[in-house]
């Protein structure tokens, strides 16, 4: 269920004053009018109610709603959805940069679909190189679809990008996970007879997170590929059509995702 995230809690009267982005995604996009509810995430995590109470020509005021009577079917049944659902182990996206404006679209994806971390990073076919200015608007624009993604979404994962990098880059972090986490997988998307694994096998046992590499449009180099391999990535083929990148970074994601869901109930023998 949609909420808006604050960057600012209210104040003690428990008023809530919004304009800007804030006021037209209630009032413009979801069509909120006044006496209607929503659900915000305050910056301290806390997910509250709100009322509107008052809407003007560009801003709106909304007060805290406590009582527990007045809170609407639609999130009973939404909290209720979180309850029953296992936790996912975090899943990292490490997204080769493609080209255009496809990267937005692979963010907004990922965030939609609770990835917790995603890490743009340049390879060998990657056809944008961008210098330091662009880099950091890029990031910028990043971040705000991220927070419209989630807002959008309810996701409950705090998705966070990180800047630009490059190969060595990605494995530093790679390397880093393994210190901090013990049970960690690396898959790499490679449409290449080396992925010959299963995504069960891959998966198989106690998973603490996973990350998964996608590369751009031309995918991989054979050099790239090894030095993955050799930091422990398992390369993976997920079926035999050859899939673009930002439908294989989505493709991948909800795999595991799902996989992940449902390990419980998996039953290995008869796979």
């Amino acid at each position: 269920m949609r909420r808006l995230i604050l960057t600012e809690a209210p104040g003690t009267s428990g008023i809530l004053n919004l304009g800007s982005r804030e006021y037209r995604y209630l009032v413009r996009v979801l069509r909120l009018e006044a006496g209607d509810h929503f659900r915000a995430l305050l910056p301290n995590g806390t997910e509250t109610l709100f009322k509107i109470i008052e809407i003007g020509k560009t801003s709106l005021k909304a007060a805290i709603i406590d009582e527990l009577g007045v809170i609407p079917d639609s999130a009973r049944a939404d909290q209720k959805r979180r309850e029953i659902l296992p936790p996912v182990p975090p899943i990292i996206l490490c997204q080769a940069l493609p080209k255009g404006q496809k990267m937005d679209l692979i963010v907004r994806q990922a965030t939609e679909a609770g990835v917790s971390h995603i890490i743009p990073f340049v390879s060998q076919h990657s056809v944008p190189r961008l210098d330091m200015t662009a880099s950091q608007q890029k990031l910028e624009r990043w971040n705000r679809i991220i927070k419209e993604a989630r807002q959008q979404s309810g996701s409950d994962v705090e998705t966070q990008i990180h800047p630009i990098t490059d190969m060595a880059g990605m494995f530093v972090f790679w390397n880093t996970l393994q210190q901090k986490t013990l049970n960690c997988r690396a898959l790499l998307l490679h449409q290449d007879p080396l992925a010959k694994g299963t995504l069960h096998g891959y998966l198989e046992g106690s998973v603490e997170s996973v990350l998964i590499a996608v590369g751009p449009e031309g995918g991989f180099s054979e050099d790239e590929a090894n030095q993955c391999i050799a930091q422990g990535f398992k390369p993976l083929l997920l079926g035999m059509n050859v899939l673009r990148t930002e439908t294989a970074a989505i493709f991948a994601t909800a795999a595991v995702q799902v996989l992940l869901l449902e390990k419980a109930s998996w039953n290995l023998l008869n796979i």
